[in-house]
């Protein structure tokens, strides 16, 4: 395996946690109410995985061992800005739980610094991946001699026993099975219409993130009209 196989690899549960935060702004905007665990969890989870595990090895390891190299200027621009991505969202995570403190102390207007800050993350993750993903992991191996490649695997192995992924991919499946519980699609019998909680009706309003029994009772189907009612369960 390459190096950036394990990279990616964790890109992927990231990913995962960044559709679960993309399912609670919907609910959030929709409810206008915080859940303190579930912020807490992503905080831990961006600060620990995705921040000390995930970045720890590119900019401890990849990252250091890229900067010994005659890289391009294209490459090593968007390594700066890989960089600079990395203090971005550290210190946004780090806003979070300041917003997330204050709301849990009264203040009511913390509530839209939470969005605001959730999105900027969900924002700037979703960004990121694609940026190393589809433009910078597999060119910046050519830099890089096949032993010094089998190299850089061992060590990023050695850094993860530091680490607990277990941990991580349990609080992930653990907060997917909640959210999703609920998530049936609903399929209108009159017209066919389906209902999906996780696309929502936003041309209606209705945000991502919703279950059809969340939904207010005067929504009605956005193609032929009908009431909830007459909706049934797909199974």
């Amino acid at each position: 395996m390459l190096p950036i196989g394990l990279l990616m690899r964790e890109h992927r549960l990231i990913e995962r946690m960044i559709k679960l935060m993309k399912v609670e702004l919907g609910r959030i905007g929709e409810k206008k109410e915080v859940d303190s665990n579930f912020i807490d969890i992503v905080i831990d989870f961006l600060r620990t995985y995705a921040d000390r595990c995930h970045h720890g090895k590119e900019e401890d390891i990849l990252f250091r061992d890229l900067a010994k190299k005659n890289m391009s200027v294209d490459h090593n621009r968007i390594m700066q800005e890989l960089i600079q991505e990395h203090i971005y969202a550290r210190n946004t995570v780090g806003n979070l739980e300041k917003a997330k403190e204050s709301h849990s102390k009264g203040d009511v207007e913390a509530l839209n610094d939470i969005l605001k800050l959730m999105k900027d993350l969900v924002e700037l993750y979703s960004k990121h991946i694609e940026k190393e993903d589809k433009r910078f992991f597999f060119p910046c191996m050519e830099y890089f001699t096949k032993q010094e490649q089998e190299s850089m695997v061992q060590e990023f192995l050695d850094f993860d026993r530091r680490m607990i992924h277990e941990k991580y991919e349990k609080i992930v499946d653990e907060i997917e099975k909640v959210q999703y519980k609920s998530f049936s699609k609903w399929k209108c019998v009159v017209c066919g219409y389906i209902y999906d909680p996780e696309r929502g009706d936003p041309e209606n309003g209705i945000p991502p993130g919703i279950p059809f029994e969340d939904l207010p009772e005067n929504w009605v189907c956005p193609t032929c009209g009908a009431t909830k009612k007459d909706f049934e369960k797909v199974e």
